[in-house]
């Protein structure tokens, strides 16, 4: 599903009321109707008291129309101002009058006797329907606005969101020290992209997509591609299954991984692999770990290669592993390597090779050495940092990654001319094309040592199995989520063991086929 930032929904708007004669009344009606609709919804019972908190711009004459509609219907509202009802302008101004000549009872927040009503009212009410904002508010609210949205948090009445929870950044996902957390957002023509990353996901609750009749071609407008990968995104990528197919159909993965005292990584990216799909998998480790882990993963090949004193892979294997990667359809390279002269020297072999090459851990550190390793790389590579790791690949802090996550794995994509897959809440991956997308499962069991191992594993198994890297990577991502949310129904998300989640990959993928 395609989203938008907020700069590009206001242009947009632009777009259809200048170029497509749209008339702006027509817009706010049908926006605050759809508003209403979800509310009465959530009502039903005309006891029910729902407050409404509109500001001055196009936001508030949208939570205007919702009071038209729900006053219509036989709904008790009371609604709030936090400015004179003079400032409203255009087609707002509008449906202040008819506000007024319906005689919906009104009131103004402006002092602190003003605010005894709107906290009386707060207090019985069944819903609060919250037009201050929408995609406009950047930075921080006035002492009006701010006063407001901490009474309706305190009061802990459900809230329902005009587009886009009041005092959250539609185009970062930014708060401010006050931001409504509503527990239903109507989205306003398309989703918002403050929405769907963190921290604003956790602030905009239930997102209901709601059409108001800008034409769909507006979308070309947006400067930014950017996707939500959600259960039809992610279905849409899944390769046939053929019922003759043998254990070549899949593909073969190479995993390049594991060290002494992390041989752990090597396994679970290795399961994943075969958990995801994939027809064979054959994991290159230190030859003094081969013996053991031979016998932990029966189903694969193993090949132990020259090592360091330390118990890492040496400059010593890289002639062997080349001859490994004969006939192989997908390279995953990294985790639980160690880092060092040798690992650098490995990659740097392991990059002339003509496969996929899917970046992870230790190979992620090899290539913040030599950023320019992948330079002249003809084959496709998806790299899978976390904030570390990518603040490490930029030379930037990773608290400038988490800013505007985004951003950072875009600039990444098109340095490493490769897919980016930013780990993390909300997980984003980028290409050099530009595209970005924002991932829809996941939980806190995700949040645990050697996930991000099996992430890769499944990332090399669906390279495998055929499909080009960047919807390997997007398929990836959202089945890993899902094997996590799949915990989530039953046994809660902490505790999770990422060796569980990769015994859950399967279950996933059969979801997702299934529903």
């Amino acid at each position: 599903m395609r989203i938008v930032t907020g700069t590009d929904m206001r242009l947009m708007d632009r777009w259809a009321i200048e170029e497509r004669g749209m008339p702006a009344d027509v817009l706010m009606e049908n926006a605050g109707k759809n508003v209403a609709l979800e509310a009465w919804e959530y009502l039903k019972n005309k006891s029910d008291q729902a407050v409404i908190l509109a500001g001055r711009g196009n936001n508030g004459g949208d939570a205007l129309v919702a009071a038209r509609h729900l006053y219509q219907w036989g709904l008790n509202i009371r609604l709030f101002l936090t400015s004179p009802p003079e400032e409203f302008s255009g087609s707002a101004a509008g449906n202040w009058r008819l506000v007024e000549a319906l005689g919906i009872p009104w009131n103004i927040l402006k002092d602190h006797n003003s605010f005894y009503p709107f906290k009386l009212a707060l207090h019985g009410a069944r819903l609060v329907i919250d037009g201050l904002f929408g995609t406009g508010f950047h930075g921080e609210m006035n002492e009006v606005c701010s006063k407001a949205v901490q009474a309706v948090t305190e009061s802990h009445a459900p809230v329902l969101a005009i587009d886009v929870p009041s005092g959250l950044d539609a185009d970062t996902g930014q708060v401010s020290a006050w931001t409504v957390r509503a527990e239903k957002t109507v989205s306003l023509a398309f989703g918002k992209l403050g929405l769907y990353v963190y921290p604003g996901k956790e602030y905009a609750g239930e997102v209901v997509i709601s059409d108001i009749s800008i034409p769909r071609e507006a979308i070309d407008i947006s400067t930014q591609t950017v996707q939500l990968a959600d259960h039809n995104m992610a279905k849409s990528l899944l390769p046939p299954v053929p019922v003759d197919g043998h254990k070549y159909t899949f593909g073969h993965v190479l995993v390049t991984a594991g060290s002494r005292g992390m041989a752990g990584a090597a396994l679970l990216a290795s399961r994943a692999a075969l958990r995801s799909g994939a027809g064979m998998v054959t994991t290159v480790l230190p030859e003094s770990l081969a013996g053991h882990f031979d016998l932990a993963f029966p189903e694969g090949l193993t090949k132990g290669l020259p090592e360091t004193d330390t118990g890492a892979l040496s400059r010593d294997a890289a002639d062997a592993l080349e001859a490994e990667a004969e006939g192989k359809s997908a390279l995953v390279f990294g985790p639980g390597m160690r880092p060092g002269d040798d690992l650098e020297f490995l990659l740097t072999r392991a990059a002339g090779l003509r496969i996929p090459l899917i970046l992870d851990g230790g190979g992620l550190w090899a290539l913040s050495r030599n950023p320019s390793l992948l330079a002249k790389r003809e084959a496709p590579v998806v790299l899978t940092p976390h904030a570390g790791e990518l603040g490490r690949l930029l030379n930037v802090d990773p608290a400038e990654i988490q800013a505007d996550r985004l951003k950072a794995a875009g600039e990444a994509a098109l340095k490493f001319q490769s897919v980016v897959v930013l780990k993390g809440a909300a997980t984003v991956t980028a290409t050099p094309l530009g595209t970005l997308y924002i991932n829809d499962t996941g939980n806190p069991a995700l949040a645990t040592a050697g996930t991000g191992d099996v992430l890769a594993g499944a990332i090399g198994a669906w390279t495998a199995q055929g499909l080009p890297v960047e919807d390997a990577a997007v398929l990836g991502v959202y089945l890993h989520g899902l094997a996590g949310d799949l915990f989530g129904k039953g046994v809660g998300f902490r505790g999770i063991l990422a060796g569980d989640l990769t015994e859950n990959l399967f279950m996933a993928r059969e979801q997702l086929r299934l529903g």
